[in-house]
């Protein structure tokens, strides 16, 4: 009778665990991407597509021709996106290392994501303190091959893309690349 019940025991506790593992396995086949992954982008290796656009908080237009031969971080972002707010402070963190360089060290160029967001786009940066250029340049998400937000694309003093990341990126990231890409000689 003991052995029965032992052995009964061991058949609905090794089904608890196939369930289990079952389960895990569906959540993980069927999850998305990581909230952050370096992605491939048929941009990569090429030169940038055109990008300008009027400047969220007034002025002329500007756009990624302003800043040749600086590195930049175009990042494409809207006020509702979460992952978008969860980046800003590394974004912060990484544009004030970026200053200390100079007027030729890296910048941010913030695009808006959705059109419809642009007073938005306009608060959420403010809010938290975020002074460098944020565009609206319509199209702009079509000709770069945007999937979401937030998305960036690295592009190095040429004017060439050498780097995508989809989701949220950090300061020491951001850096690293700069560093792989720039070489030995930089």
């Amino acid at each position: 009778m003991r052995s029965r019940l032992r052995g009964r025991r061991v058949l609905w506790l090794s089904g608890g665990v196939a369930v289990v593992a079952a389960v895990l396995f569906s959540v993980l086949a069927m999850a998305g991407p990581s909230a952050q992954s370096t992605a491939n982008s048929p941009l990569l290796g090429k030169p940038a597509p055109s990008l300008s656009g009027v400047p969220l908080r007034g002025g002329p237009r500007e756009g990624l021709a302003s800043f040749s031969g600086r590195w930049v971080l175009v990042n494409f972002s809207a006020s509702w996106c979460v992952p978008c707010a969860q980046e800003m402070p590394q974004l912060l963190t990484f544009a004030s290392t970026a200053a200390k360089a100079g007027p030729h060290g890296p910048v941010i160029l913030m695009v808006a994501y959705d059109e419809g967001d642009l007073s938005g786009l306009r608060s959420f940066e403010a809010s938290r303190g975020a002074t460098w250029p944020a565009i609206d340049s319509p199209g702009a998400t079509v000709r770069w091959g945007l999937r979401g937000v937030p998305e960036s694309f690295l592009v190095d003093p040429r004017g060439t893309v050498v780097e995508h990341v989809s989701g949220g990126l950090n300061a020491l990231q951001i850096q690293q690349f700069i560093t792989r890409f720039s070489g030995p000689a930089s």
